[in-house]
């Protein structure tokens, strides 16, 4: 079994892609704090979390060791980096070769110029600027549709 298919690998995966993402965690004893996660441990699963919120107190950041955490609880969906990949491809008319889509990296790479990521475009020129207009139009979709939802 390949070291990036064990399940620890990927359980840790799946809590990177959360990172400056808001989470709740609910403790052994009850307590829920919500907050943006910062950093953890994977070997021992303790969670920094910055901005937190714990019934009526409010908290600059807060540790919480592993053996006290009980459920961690996203109330977020993680944003459609493949989605966007596919739109790029298309609206863009390129190969599939041409758009790169790196899960792990949280990433995608057009024609090998052009780094996209959630947070935007990076690179210069007109493939760039076309992209762009792209993100952007994918972004103002999502925005559409968590209003609807609301």
């Amino acid at each position: 079994m390949s070291t990036t298919t064990t399940p620890k690998w990927v359980f840790n995966k799946e809590l990177a892609d959360l990172k400056g993402k808001y989470i709740t965690v609910v403790t052994t004893t009850g307590k829920s704090f919500n907050g943006l996660l910062k950093a953890w441990n994977p070997d021992t699963f303790d969670l920094c979390l910055s901005n937190v919120n714990e019934g009526k107190n409010s908290y600059f950041k807060v540790f919480l060791r592993g053996p006290i955490i009980s459920e961690i609880l996203i109330s977020e969906q993680p944003f459609d980096l493949s989605g966007l990949a596919l739109e790029l491809q298309e609206r863009l008319n390129l190969l599939e070769a041409d758009v790169k889509l790196y899960e792990d990296a949280r990433m995608i790479q057009v024609l090998n110029k052009v780094k996209v990521t959630e947070k935007g475009v990076e690179g210069t020129g007109p493939v760039a600027d076309r992209v762009r207009v792209v993100f952007e139009q994918f972004m103002e979709s999502l925005a559409e549709e968590e209003e609807k939802d609301e």
